[in-house]
């Protein structure tokens, strides 16, 4: 039996993720993949049993980066208050909305380093791979997120509303933003940004 070398694993997850992003998932093939990596397309089959199963695999990689950062940013201590000025919000509130704001300028942040993984990750999302099995590890992997939302409905911060339109408006706006900058459209500034994100906490917070 051949060796699987990792190196050569990440290289094939690294080439699907680019080739994807800057071609689409109809024009890349196995060749083009394998190509990009530096390998022929006999070496990819030791590592996939086919183009589907690569994809999947980089979905799975490009997700745990995203959701990586998210979480990390969601669950550090905040450098400084979020407000300069006093704010109205309760301090369950402000703690979650500051919680939330750090995961928003996280994700802005990895997006404009490397929008190849969000143009991935959207593409994805969008097409006939996103399998329930794959959503079920993605909100396995996100539950602190997830949680958090819960419990901001349970304690009448966030509205009643159900937790994927929590996600489409503080989340998926994100990829929107980023992939006009990315675009003949000018580039969205940091205020830009800024003003999104209260947009966003406005159309999941209840007003108190």
């Amino acid at each position: 039996m051949r060796h699987r070398d990792e190196h050569k694993q990440q290289a094939l997850l690294e080439a699907t993720l680019h080739e994807v992003a800057e071609h689409g998932f109809a024009v890349t093939s196995v060749a083009r993949i394998a190509r990009a990596a530096g390998m022929s397309p006999g070496t990819l089959y030791l590592y996939y049993r086919d183009k589907d199963d690569l994809l999947e695999a980089t979905f799975r990689e490009v997700s745990r980066r995203i959701i990586a950062v998210a979480i990390e940013a969601f669950q550090a201590e905040p450098a400084e208050a979020f407000e300069a000025e006093p704010s109205t919000l309760s301090p369950a509130a402000q703690q979650l909305k500051s919680a939330l704001c750090r995961v928003w300028n996280a994700l802005v942040a990895l997006g404009r380093r490397q929008p190849a993984l969000f143009l991935f990750h959207d593409q994805f999302l969008h097409s006939s791979h996103m399998q329930d099995a794959l959503r079920v590890a993605n909100q396995e992997c996100a539950a602190p997120l997830l949680d958090a939302f819960a419990l901001g409905q349970q304690s009448g911060i966030l509205k009643q509303i159900d937790l994927a339109l929590i996600e489409v408006f503080m989340f998926r706006s994100i990829y929107s933003l980023l992939q006009g900058s990315s675009c003949q459209l000018p580039a969205i500034s940091d205020a830009s940004f800024d003003q999104a994100f209260e947009m966003a906490w406005d159309a999941i917070a209840l007003r108190q």
